[in-house]
């Protein structure tokens, strides 16, 4: 029999989901495995707990479930050759997400009315570092100079995708708009701004205080392993040679069964690598 291009394993191929408080059963926008296939679960950090069940069909179109234990950043692997995925029962999360929160603080008094300037550094936020122009005037404080940044942020057109932007007084505050681990790059600068209408009078605040740092919520996916299933239930192994883009398999592992088509499957010494498997099996 031949599988024609069987891709290599993925990790999420099935989907990934963040985890929550409570636990959920997913059953839509599941993709199918190309080819019937054993499954993998794994998490996205150390530490990941909880069983995740899977429910599909097999290569007859027979209901099948395996339930797998998570083990942190730690792939587990399956045994059961799914031909389709209907449902992925999710844990409750191990550890709760955080939101990044930065906090900078303005300072000065404004002697000449004119443009200020803020820096904006976030790894993953385009044009970081991101540069936000704001109008001062002045007579303004600290407080004055903090409100008109916050609103230019405000109004920004890439800031605001990514942060929320918040603060009393002097102070300017960005929370992440998701969980993350703590990026280390993210800062807030503010100074006046350079050349023609610049102001004059607002204090070089070049660093900001990494408030609350961001903390990853759980992920977790479901993805494809190499090990390919055979559409035979079957007592004894009578594979005989297996071949991957025309060229023999070292040594596939073959798992049969006489009752449980889905144990039927074949793991090739060699990775997948979308290239076509040809296996000699007596039937």
């Amino acid at each position: 029999m031949q599988w024609a291009n069987p891709a290599a394993a993925d990790a999420d191929a099935i989907g990934l989901w963040h985890l929550t408080a409570i636990g959920q059963t997913v059953v839509t926008g599941l993709v199918d495995p190309d080819y019937p296939r054993a499954l993998a679960v794994v998490g996205s950090v150390a530490g990941i707990t909880g069983d995740v069940t899977i429910t599909g069909t097999n290569m007859a179109g027979e209901t099948i479930t395996e339930t797998l234990a998570l083990n942190g950043t730690t792939a587990k692997a399956g045994t059961k050759a799914f031909k389709t995925v209907t449902g992925v029962v999710l844990p409750v999360q191990t550890h709760a997400g955080v939101q990044q929160v930065e906090t900078a603080t303005a300072a000065g008094t404004v002697t000449t009315a004119g443009r200020a300037k803020c820096v904006i550094t976030a790894d993953g936020m385009p044009g970081s570092p991101w540069h936000v122009p704001f109008d001062v005037e002045s007579g303004d404080d600290a407080n004055d100079i903090a409100a008109a940044l916050r609103a230019a942020l405000a109004a920004d057109e890439i800031v605001p995708n990514h942060f929320d932007v918040s603060g009393d007084n002097a102070e300017v505050v960005l929370t992440a708009k998701t969980s993350a681990a703590n990026d280390d790059t993210l800062n807030i600068a503010i100074s006046d701004g350079e050349g023609e209408g610049a102001s004059v009078g607002v204090t070089t605040a070049a660093t900001s205080a990494n408030t609350t740092p961001g903390v990853a919520d759980d992920r977790v996916s479901v993805g494809t392993t190499d090990v390919l299933g055979l559409p035979y239930r079957s007592a004894h192994n009578t594979v005989l040679a297996a071949y991957l883009d025309n060229t023999q398999d070292a040594g596939p592992t073959v798992t049969v069964s006489a009752t449980a088509l889905e144990l039927n499957t074949i793991d090739l010494n060699s990775a997948l690598n979308g290239k076509a498997v040809d296996a000699y099996l007596l039937v």
